[in-house]
Parts: C-alpha cells; sequence; structure tokens
C-alpha cells in the first residue's frame, strides 16, 4: 500500500514539473575563462541527475574494487569452515561407528579453519584414546584444545579426566576433579564424575558427603543414583560394624536416607547384623520384628532367623506367629527350623526344615537339616543333605529321592531290605 502510494505521488509531481518547466523552461549560463556555455534549466537538471548518478556508480565501484580482497578473504574462510562443519560431522559419525584412526584423522583435518577448533581436537583426543597405544597423541589434542582462546577450561579438564579413570588412573583423576569441584560446585559434569571416582577409589566418606548435591543437581538418572547411594551406605555400614562403635553404627543409620532404612531390606539385615556384634541385640530383634510386621519380605524373614543370639524362644514364639498368614513360605520354614535348632527343639527342627525342602529345596535348607541330623547321628541321612544342597549351590538338577524327602518317605524308597535300618535311624 505505502509503495502504491509513493507511485502516485511521484507520478504527480513528476507531471507537475514537467508541465511547469514546458511553460517556463528557464536559463542557465556557466562561464570559465574563455568557455561560456548556455542552455536551458531543464537541461541542466537533467545532466546535473545524471551527473550525480554516474559518479555515484563510480564512488561504488571504487569501493567495492578496495573490498574485494577483503571480501575474497571471508567467502575463502566461509568456504573452509562450511567444509569444516562437513569434517566435524563426518568424524562424529566415524567415532560413534568405532572407525578411531578414521575419525581423528577426518576431525584434525578441519580443526584448523572451524569455528569451534576445541570440540574437533576433544573428539580427536576421544578417537586417539580409544587407539590405546597413541595415548601421548590423546594428550596432545586435549592441550591444543585447552590452550585455544574460546576453549571450555571445563570441559577439556573433564574429559582428561574421563580418560584417566578408564585408563585406572583414578588418583590422578580425583586430584582434577576436586580442583573442579572448588571451583564449579554444582557443575552436573563435576560431580558425575568425581561420585564416579569416588566410588572407582571406594572413598565412601566423601562420597557420601557428594550424594546430596549429586542428588540436587540431577547428575546421574535415578536408578543409577540410588545404585550408588545403596553401595555406599552398605560400604560405610560394613567399615562402621567392623569399626565396634555402637554410637558410630547408630549414627550412621540417623544419616542414612530413609529410603534405604525403610525398604533395602538387605541393608536392614546388615544393621541389624552388626547391632548384634556390638551387643545390642534387642534392638536388632524389634527392628527386623517391626519391618516384618510392616512389609512380609523373605529376606528379612531369613535375616531374623539368621541374628543367631537373643532369646531365642520367644523369637521362635515370634515366628511361629506368623505362620498362621504365611505357612507355606519356604524361608519362614527355614527361619522357624533355625530357631528351633537353637532352642534344641530338634524334633520341631526337623520337621520345619522338611517341610521347606519339600516346598523349595534350598542350599541352605538341606545344610540345616545336614546339621541337624548329623547331631542326631544320623550320617547317613545327613550325607544325603549334604550331597543334594551341593548339587543345588553348583547348579545341577535335584535327585528324586533321598533328602528330597522327609525320612518316613525315604525309607519306603529304599527298599524292603532297607527300610528297617532307615526306620531304626530316623528314631
Amino acid at each position: 500500500m505505502r509503495l502504491l502510494l509513493g507511485i502516485i505521488i511521484t507520478l504527480f509531481i513528476s507531471v507537475w514539473m514537467a508541465l511547469s518547466l514546458r511553460e517556463d523552461p528557464g536559463y542557465a549560463m556557466f562561464s570559465m575563462g574563455e568557455w561560456t556555455v548556455e542552455t536551458s534549466l531543464t537541461f541542466f537538471v537533467i545532466f546535473l541527475v545524471f551527473a550525480f548518478f554516474i559518479f555515484y556508480l563510480l564512488v561504488r565501484l571504487a569501493i567495492r574494487l578496495w573490498q574485494t580482497p577483503t571480501q575474497t578473504l571471508e567467502a575463502n574462510q566461509r568456504r573452509l569452515q562450511k567444509r569444516a562443519r562437513r569434517l566435524f560431522d563426518l568424524g562424529i559419525r566415524q567415532l560413534s561407528a568405532g572407525q578411531w584412526a578414521a575419525a581423528e584423522k577426518t576431525l584434525l583435518k578441519g580443526a584448523d579453519s572451524s569455528e569451534s577448533p576445541a570440540l574437533h581436537y576433544l573428539g580427536a583426543a576421544r578417537a586417539a584414546h580409544h587407539l590405546h597405544d597413541v595415548k601421548w597423541r590423546r594428550d596432545l589434542h586435549l592441550r591444543r584444545a585447552e590452550d585455544l582462546p574460546e576453549s571450555d577450561k571445563t570441559t577439556v579438564q573433564l574429559t582428561r579426566a574421563e580418560f584417566l579413570l578408564e585408563d585406572g588412573d583414578a588418583e590422578q583423576a580425583r586430584t582434577i576433579l576436586e580442583s573442579l569441584y572448588t571451583l564449579n560446585p554444582r557443575h552436573p559434569g563435576v560431580l558425575q564424575w568425581l561420585a564416579k571416582t569416588y566410588q572407582s577409589l571406594k572413598a565412601w566418606e566423601p562420597l557420601q558427603k557428594l550424594l546430596p548435591e549429586v542428588q540436587k543437581q540431577k547428575a546421574l538418572g535415578s536408578e543409577l543414583f540410588a545404585e550408588l547411594q545403596a553401595q555406599t551406605y552398605h560400604a560405610l555400614l560394613e567399615i562402621t560394624a567392623a569399626g565396634g562403635s555402637l554410637e558410630a553404627l547408630r549414627a550412621l543409620w540417623r544419616q542414612a536416607p530413609a529410603v534405604l532404612r525403610e525398604e533395602d531390606e538387605a541393608f536392614l539385615v546388615a544393621y541389624a547384623t552388626a547391632l548384634c556384634e556390638c551387643q545390642a541385640i534387642e534392638d536388632a530383634e524389634a527392628l527386623l520384628r517391626e519391618a516384618i510386621d510392616r512389609r512380609w519380605s523373605a529376606k528379612l524373614v531369613v535375616g531374623y532367623g539368621m541374628l543367631g543370639r537373643g532369646n531365642a524362644t520367644a523369637q521362635l514364639a515370634t515366628a511361629e506367629g506368623w505362620l498362621e498368614r504365611h505357612g507355606d513360605d519356604p524361608y519362614l520354614l527355614l527361619t522357624l527350623g533355625r530357631l528351633a535348632k537353637r532352642c534344641q527343639q530338634n524334633a520341631k527342627a526337623r520337621n520345619y526344615l522338611e517341610r521347606s525342602i519339600q516346598i523349595m529345596p534350598t542350599p541352605d535348607a538341606y545344610q540345616e537339616l545336614g546339621d541337624l541330623l548329623e547331631s542326631l547321628h544320623e550320617l547317613t541321612y545327613a550325607g544325603q543333605c549334604f550331597h543334594a544342597g551341593l548339587r543345588l549351590l553348583v547348579g545341577k538338577p535335584r535327585e528324586q529321592h533321598g533328602a528330597m524327602l522327609p525320612a518316613t518317605d525315604q525309607a519306603q524308597l529304599e527298599g524292603p531290605d532297607q527300610a528297617p535300618a532307615a526306620a531304626a535311624a530316623a528314631t
């Protein structure tokens, strides 16, 4: 709309000027020395317009000629940068495909003319790292990347620490990463690799202090973080338990995340066992009993039977209270057998253990039953239990005779000649 309006106004002005000059063309005269030029004003104006355009074109041409070398260099630079981008894309594809030597060569070829040469050198360093026998070239590429003015020093140092960690030099990687952590305490990459370094070095106490920030900055995925957190506190629990300090043990329990104290069954059992070692037997028994009441778990039930200390009679009575709802649980029956053995109620222990084996044979149940039968001098049946448990332990199929069945059923399978001997052994 504006263009159309401009054209109309220009036409009106042009027509008005043409009509005015037609009525009175005017007069112009120029004199220079002996030369005198006379002409109409109309012609003089037209001449001036043409002269202005010619002068403008000459000036533009001179400027263009003056800028030609610079523009030529810029065009060549753009061409080289475009080529460098193509080489970078190709190098990354080769790197992803595991073509390490080709990727290193391709990435270096476009580094000098690239807009981001540090990325080329970092990629080349990663390719050289995978070649194993040219680590000096990897380090050279890292230094070249670090020396560039526009490079991200943190990224280069993280890459160097990653390579050192993969080379097994975790101590040197730790020095680099702790320095980076001091400068960038919230950097997810720094937190991620520092946590992995502490894990590799089994530096559990520094890792414990680092974990809250790792979680806050989401430096690790939820599953990886949960695994690392569990591994850290399990290791700390083992170290603390070996120290024999009940106060330190309870302090660690209070520091542990709620998800471990409430849901990690192995952590619960390990803590209860450590409490027993520190003579806090009642606390250990109460901890497992309350956990089992909240959530039925085979690990917790087995752990309850493995405490090995405290009032065995009361523990047996507590475990027998779970029979009404979980009477067909082989792990509960195994625990009941262990507790009955501790109470020296051999007949009851044998019954529980044989029922556990009938439902689901396990090496532990065979071991417990074999130990019980050995103490009762039923050596043949005890040997069969040990043999069956060993077969299960090494992954062989269980046999369909002998220790698979209670002693009364076993006697029926052994035939008329051996039945009396088996019955005498059972008594």
